[in-house]
């Protein structure tokens, strides 16, 4: 069976199809990875073979049996569409899917998260790929202080971006306060098993790959969100007890340095949300691999 793999511009897609895409290779399919330039590096160090050229050419001139792509990419999905074989898409977390619907669609989403389950969706644990690799020392080390994580720092020079900026730095500033340990992350594409497991509490935009990461390891989280997506992601995060999200409000005037010590401090120190987040943690333990997919995925073509 020809499969042909299409993500989107986000890493965190990627990164989760590269773990299915590994586990049809290995069960003898022909599997060809269609990524953003900047994440092609991952699917070689994965032992996959990259698309140079467009999902859409590619499939032109290749043929797949069936397509696996991220509804959330116009690009992938158009492709999907066109080419008149099954097709495999990942339901995304908060945002709208592209049309049109894939034969089946995967839901890496704990079900404590998603606010609308489909009911026919075959439900899959939410990792991700990681380079194998000896991480630093100091992120392995036994602590006796509280990690704090702050990822999704945004970098642009727009007015709303400068005062998300500001408002990361001032979390930051807080967790410093509290005597807690802080780790400020840059870029996308990070080892959540080796950071999140020394890890309390981890502070982001709302993007769904660290939201699903978090909840793999039981870790809770305080949202600032970026856009109205990310704003119901990290309402769902709060309305379930496993974390927080500042309100527009709080985002548009920015919340006082005590606010802001006292989310940290609530998310540390356990309440009902540390141990929400836990067992979320262990609840996405018992989900299905991504290898119990490939059964399902071989009979679409019988």
């Amino acid at each position: 069976m020809r499969v042909l793999f299409s993500a989107g511009g986000g890493m965190a897609a990627a990164l989760r199809l590269v773990l299915l895409a590994r586990e049809l290779q290995a069960a003898g399919h022909e599997v060809r990875f269609s990524a953003p330039a900047r994440a092609r590096h991952r699917v070689v160090r994965a032992g996959l073979v990259p698309v140079m050229a467009s999902p859409q050419q590619f499939a032109r001139a290749w043929r797949p049996d069936l397509v696996v792509h991220d509804p959330l990419c116009p690009e992938a999905v158009a492709m999907a569409a066109e080419s008149a074989v099954p097709t495999v898409g990942y339901l995304p977390y908060a945002h709208r899917p592209l049309t049109p619907v894939p034969t089946v669609w995967i839901d890496p989403c704990p079900p404590q998260l998603r606010e609308r389950p489909e009911p026919d969706a075959w439900q899959v644990r939410c990792d991700a790929y990681e380079l194998p690799g000896a991480p630093a020392p100091w992120l392995t080390e036994l602590s006796m202080v509280p990690r704090v994580c702050i990822t999704g720092v945004p970098t642009g020079t727009r007015p709303e971006d400068r005062r998300r900026q500001e408002l990361f730095h001032r979390v930051a500033e807080g967790v410093e306060s509290l005597g807690l340990q802080l780790l400020v992350l840059t870029g996308d594409d990070h080892p959540w098993s080796v950071v999140l497991r020394g890890s309390v509490v981890v502070v982001h935009g709302g993007d769904e790959g660290i939201v699903y990461a978090a909840a793999r390891f039981g870790v809770s989280q305080l949202v600032l969100p970026a856009g109205e997506q990310e704003r119901r992601a990290g309402e769902r995060l709060e309305q379930v007890g496993i974390g927080r999200c500042l309100t527009k409000e709080e985002m548009a005037g920015g919340p006082s340095m005590l606010r802001l010590r006292f989310h940290i401090a609530e998310l540390v120190n356990g309440g009902r949300v540390l141990p929400a987040a836990e067992e979320l943690g262990r609840s996405v333990a018992r989900m299905p691999a991504p290898a119990q997919l490939v059964p399902g995925i071989e009979a679409l073509l019988h």
